[in-house]
């Protein structure tokens, strides 16, 4: 006979998968007839903008553009140039049981872009975007607990578990809007181009409303006196996510996309108008009670389990990496115009992580010429007590540079962002059958044990006794260590 047990429903999103995939992009920019030929590149700089993301059977794919903006010295060595191109881009995930139903976080981990001149009328394009997918599906979650009204002599040992579950995977878009004063070293340039990126910060939960907060930065690149100087702003953002009901203190894992931007250049200042998106996804902790085990002392029992593996714990923790690099110019090093850096995903080992970074700088020489150099290293990080991280990913990544005689130093600190998740695996009853053979019981009604650990539960269900049942004859409200006690059999 089947015991009926207390069924607990509800429904939570489950992870169907996690991947991570590259798109390589090759593109030829012809240099207008308005402009001079070209003598040696100086920059190129980049900005990705996520336009479309479909989530279809057993896949997703992510479309985008890259904005690829490159200075140069023309033949004649005065000033410098700016041409510039669009690089579409398609990544394609597979993602193992995902529909149209299903949700999908896609991050930007790295993107690179190159420049070569192939000839004085032509350069070449090479990028590469690497992107992170994390896709979910909701779902129904059961758990059981003892029923109501337990059979004579029928015995149920549950546990307690404090687990995370997913309660809210959502996407919102968001539209930061300013004019921004030009700084006033950079009065009378030329704009060239501004590149943008969203930072977040922390959340916080206002009734029934999440408000996610950060900050857009933004980089103006400008041509002063025909050479490149830029200015840095940041722009705060707070965007708003409903909560579920039952979602009181969410643990929060916000990432980013941007989606689309514009500026223009006029009397002194930028106006500046960025689109992006925030994806979060919002963790729970909830108390959850669970059968372990179960026993009669009258009948045989068959005991059916389904083993789970739930998230008990998670962390975050913020790492500042620092790197220096050199380079030896052999024109002389005078000052450094202008530094950009970026940073390649992350290259993962069982003892260490390893950060490829690129830093790209503008320099005078000796005589006075604008020149450029990248300086190539690695950034390290040591994971806390030897443990790989679930997830690690470049949170910011800045650089200082400076010349000195023929060399150029470039200090590079990489934030790293790693992601620990702590699981325990539980075996939990989900059906009791009672059979109608009687249980074999033992001959004597009662028995002497010495309880070494203090598992008076083991001891019942061997001699077919009843825990609260032992306490009383053996007058003991807790069970202590290493001492004899009286198993009645019942």
């Amino acid at each position: 006979m089947k015991i009926e047990l207390k069924s607990r429903e509800g429904s939570v999103y489950k992870k169907l998968c996690s991947s991570v995939s590259e798109a390589n992009s090759d593109a030829e920019l012809i240099v207008p007839d308005s402009l001079e030929d070209i003598l040696r590149i100086l920059s190129c700089r980049h900005q990705c903008r996520i336009r479309e993301k479909n989530v279809s059977q057993d896949a997703v794919s992510v479309s985008g553009e890259i904005d690829v903006t490159v200075m140069y010295i023309p033949e004649t060595g005065d000033g410098v140039r700016v041409v510039g191109t669009t690089v579409p881009f398609e990544i394609s995930f597979s993602a193992p049981g995902a529909d149209s139903t299903s949700s999908a976080v896609t991050k930007l981990l790295a993107l690179t872009a190159d420049a070569k001149a192939v000839n004085p009328r032509k350069i070449s394009i090479t990028t590469s975007t690497v992107m992170e997918l994390s896709c979910y599906k909701y779902s129904d979650m059961c758990w059981f607990e003892p029923p109501e009204s337990v059979p004579d002599k029928l015995f149920f040992k549950t546990s307690e578990l404090k687990c995370k579950s997913i309660v809210l995977v959502s996407e919102k878009t968001l539209s930061v809007e300013d004019e921004l004063e030009a700084p006033e070293q950079l009065s009378g340039g030329d704009f060239v181009k501004a590149f943008s990126s969203i930072s977040l910060g922390g959340s916080e939960v206002i009734g029934t409303k999440l408000v996610v907060k950060g900050t857009a930065e933004i980089e103006a690149l400008y041509l002063v006196s025909g050479a490149p100087q830029s200015a840095h702003f940041s722009l705060p953002f707070s965007q708003l996510f409903t909560l579920p009901d039952d979602c009181i203190d969410p643990e929060v894992i916000a990432c980013d996309m941007i989606t689309g931007q514009y500026f223009e250049a006029f009397d002194g200042k930028l106006s500046a108008d960025i689109r992006a998106a925030i994806e979060i996804i919002c963790l729970q902790e909830h108390n959850r009670s669970y059968i372990c085990d179960a026993y009669s002392c009258k009948k045989e029992l068959a005991l059916s389990g389904s083993e789970l593996s739930c998230l008990t714990g998670i962390s975050t923790i913020s790492v500042s990496c620092p790197v220096t690099l050199s380079y030896n110019s052999d024109y002389g090093a005078e000052t450094v115009i202008a530094a950009a850096v970026n940073a390649s995903c992350p290259e993962i080992s069982e003892t260490e992580v390893l950060i490829p970074v690129t830093a790209e700088l503008i320099y005078k020489d000796r005589e006075g010429a604008l020149r450029s150099c990248k300086l190539r290293g690695k950034a390290q990080y040591l994971p806390e007590g030897g443990r790989r991280p679930d997830k690690i990913h470049v949170a910011s990544v800045t650089v200082s540079a400076s010349a000195k005689g023929d060399s150029l130093s470039a200090d590079i600190c990489v934030v790293v962002s790693a992601r620990y998740l702590d699981y325990t695996d539980i075996n939990m009853i989900c059906e009791v059958d009672e059979t109608e053979l009687e249980r074999e019981r033992p001959n004597a009604a009662l028995y002497m044990c010495r309880c070494a650990d203090g598992d008076l539960w083991t001891l019942a269900k061997k001699y077919g006794s009843d825990t609260e049942i032992i306490k009383q004859i053996n007058e003991i409200e807790e069970v202590p260590s290493d001492r004899l006690l009286l198993i009645p059999v019942v």
